[in-house]
């Protein structure tokens, strides 16, 4: 269980970093709804975005983790100038696409989105701001490859801490000073710049004070740089695809959805809710199992060892019940974080017509997360990228069907459906492999948790048939403190409540199972550990 221990201090500050985004995303949403300036943002930010997450976001380090540990044990120890010859080469090929993406971007605008001159004219200037965040993003994912093969997960993890808190503070300001919304757009992307310059400067000196501090080199025809990008053409073509798979969400929402319905920023704002479970399991678990693998393949114990197993455990055992939580408790959990200012109850319905569908996906795409990494942790990366063409085709053809009957919300549904495909085939490809992927316990423990999440369930369903009455204890507890957001406090205590009573429950009965995923929890609550001492 040491994957899920090491996932348990990673998810510490995933949930703090998802919590700042979700403040982030209260900032925004007041700032600019789900009108005409947060869909010119949302789409403006979203070709840096898909490169930054196509190259920072798992791709580089997933391709760089393996080697680097492969020249930690080689015996003239040149791990370092192994980074340094990626960082160096690496530092080049971003500035290369930061200077085209700039150049190219009014080009390729037209293909992506239907939006009239003036909405495309805001767009491209927002967009050539923040491209350079792309380059910061990708060698900070470096840094945090070098930290994580050293078994130091900690500060790699603070880094997306970072960019809220800069985030944050930059709405802040850019609250105080009475602009207009365009104008705060485009301070907003001076913020995003400097939070990827801050994110780096950090995890360098980091770096530097461990002593694992890179070489720079140009000897570019050194073997591991060869082989990372071996490994990264494949995992690149990979992820290409899954970000043209969100490239495509977009398309099809600019074009067939009326833009007065907010569809785009709706999608966004609606999939950043499903992050806070996805973010801070799927990718704590994948980012710490990948490292571990690479261990126990190199080492030959890949066959006897129940890493793999016990991860996907872990996962299920969170995702589901926050899967069950957002899809009952859905309307109260957007109003209570995005209403006010520019964000209206249109902007709630809206959003929700995605967030009902997204949440259906949670648990497959965290698990999707934790199989890719293990694809990874053998160097296979051309096996996701198979099946991932799979998962983008059905994806394309279910949202040309279900766009019409259900809007945004048949885009979101497309989505999760096509992970469902996508988790399948990646679980029926490692099994092939010498892993042990531990199917017969894992159904065991589905068949177990099931009574465990229909009692969740029932209990948060009870409460969401109460929200009115417990809605009106919550203004009236607030108005009793001089609160004045009463729709917030409307759908405060239907959350409140419901997760209080639901994940009782829930961890009760994980109690009384005497599951050793609630044991592994409990493990690193403070309170617990000074009592068994």
């Amino acid at each position: 269980m040491s994957t899920t221990r090491n996932s348990i201090k990673l998810s510490f500050f995933t949930i703090l970093s998802r919590i700042l985004g979700l403040i982030r995303d209260r900032f925004q949403a007041v700032f600019f709804g789900t009108g005409a300036i947060a869909t010119a943002w949302e789409i403006a930010f979203m070709l840096p975005n898909m490169l930054r997450n196509l190259l920072a976001e798992g791709v580089l380090s997933q391709a760089f983790i393996p080697v680097y540990s492969d020249s930690i044990k080689d015996p003239e120890r040149n791990e370092r100038r192994v980074a340094g010859v990626v960082l160096t080469f690496l530092s080049l090929i971003l500035t290369g696409i930061v200077i085209i993406g700039i150049l190219l971007f009014p080009i390729v605008l037209p293909l992506m989105t239907d939006q009239s001159v003036e909405e495309a004219a805001l767009v491209i200037r927002l967009s050539r701001i923040m491209f350079v965040f792309i380059m910061t993003a990708s060698l900070t994912a470096i840094l945090a490859g070098i930290a994580n093969t050293h078994h130091h997960f900690s500060m790699p993890a603070i880094s997306p801490i970072i960019l809220n808190l800069v985030f944050i503070l930059g709405f802040l300001w850019i609250g105080r000073q009475n602009w207009d919304s365009e104008t705060n757009a485009f301070y907003l992307a001076w913020t995003v710049v400097l939070g990827g310059v801050i994110q780096f400067t950090i995890q360098f000196i980091y770096i530097i004070y461990c002593g694992w501090y890179p070489v720079p080199s140009f000897q570019f025809n050194h073997p591991a740089l060869k082989k990372i990008f071996s490994l990264m053409a494949p995992a690149v073509l990979g992820a290409s695809l899954f970000q043209l798979n969100q490239l495509a969400d977009i398309t099809i929402a600019s074009y067939f959805i009326p833009e007065e319905m907010g569809a785009v920023p709706a999608l966004r704002f609606a999939h950043r809710l499903i992050q806070l479970p996805t973010g801070v399991i799927g990718v704590a678990l994948s980012t710490a199992i990948l490292p571990a693998l690479a261990r126990i393949i190199r080492d030959g114990e890949a066959r006897d060892s129940l890493e793999f197993g016990s991860a996907l455990r872990f996962a299920l055992f969170l995702t589901v019940p926050a899967a069950i939580g957002l899809y009952l408790l859905g309307p109260q959990i957007i109003d209570l974080i995005y209403f006010g200012g520019e964000w209206d109850e249109r902007s709630s319905a809206v959003t929700w017509q995605a967030l009902q569908f997204y949440s259906l996906g949670i648990p497959v795409f965290s698990l999707n997360k934790i199989l890719t990494s293990s694809y990874y942790a053998y160097q296979d990366t051309r096996t996701p990228v198979r099946i991932m063409i799979v998962t983008l085709v059905l994806n394309f053809g279910m949202n040309l069907m279900l766009v019409h009957s259900l809007a945004q919300g048949g885009i979101a549904l497309s989505t999760s459906l096509s992970s469902l495909v996508n988790c399948v085939l990646l679980y029926s490809g490692l099994r092939k492999k010498e892993l042990n992927t531990a199917l017969r316990p894992l159904l065991r423990f589905l068949v177990m948790m099931i009574p465990a999440w229909l009692a969740l369930g029932a209990t948060v369903l009870l409460v969401v048939l109460f929200k009115s009455t417990i809605g009106d204890y919550a203004v009236m507890l607030g108005s009793y403190l001089q609160l004045n957001e009463s729709r917030n406090l409307q759908a405060a205590g239907p959350v409140v409540v419901g997760v209080v009573l639901g994940g009782g429950l829930y961890l009760s009965i994980a109690a009384f199972m005497r599951l050793e995923e609630l044991n592994v929890i409990l493990h690193y609550i403070p309170f617990r550990r000074k009592r068994r001492r």
